[in-house]
């Protein structure tokens, strides 16, 4: 049997600001940690967790948290920064370097942790999200919506990352699990 090249438990984290990170008064609005964890070659356990941040909740604080909840020995995904031009510029300028990023405050946080830094944009995600049926935030959604849709955008980028990286069948299964495991949340949602 081939090795499987999902890791035996991952998170997919996404996180949202009202403005983008390192620019002044941006701050964490919400994040989603969406987690996969392998029960054999046919099977997976899926989980998301959801929280929305009031504008004064610190950085540090949240971060921390997150990371108290990351399942112990699993890998985690998370999108590369891409920082604000007018940032770097300002940093430059001072002739300081940019201030921390979330995922440097992560790897300080939970060194033992294993993070994958995908480089992906908002229309990877939206495409991967889509394809899985998922409602996805468009570019010129309100601030409300990008937060309602975390959860989905942090499993979209775990579909991305075992579209590419898991062999087909792998994947395949990967999928079908998820979908099984969608459609019993969407009926446990249903008024009764």
């Amino acid at each position: 049997m081939p090795q499987s090249l999902h890791p035996q438990v991952l998170s997919s984290l996404i996180i949202v600001r009202n403005k983008p990170e390192l620019v002044p008064g941006s701050c964490i609005s919400t994040l989603a940690l969406f987690t996969v964890e392998r029960l054999g070659r046919r099977e997976a356990r899926f989980d998301i967790i959801h929280h929305a941040f009031d504008h004064d909740t610190p950085r540090a604080q949240i971060l921390f948290a997150l990371c108290r909840s990351l399942p112990p020995g699993g890998e985690l995904l998370v999108r590369a920064p891409l920082l604000h031009p007018a940032a770097v510029r300002r940093a430059r300028a001072d002739g300081h370097p940019p201030p921390p990023t979330d995922l440097d405050l992560i790897r300080r946080l939970a060194p033992e942790q294993v993070i994958v830094p995908l480089p992906v944009t908002d229309a990877h995600i939206i495409a991967a999200g889509e394809e899985l049926g998922l409602e996805m935030p468009r570019p010129g959604s309100t601030a409300l919506r990008r937060r309602r849709r975390a959860p989905e955008q942090a499993m979209a980028l775990w579909a991305i990352y075992t579209g590419g990286f898991c062999r087909k069948p792998e994947a395949r299964v990967l999928f079908a699990a998820f979908q099984a495991w969608r459609a019993l949340q969407e009926a446990r949602a249903l008024p009764f």
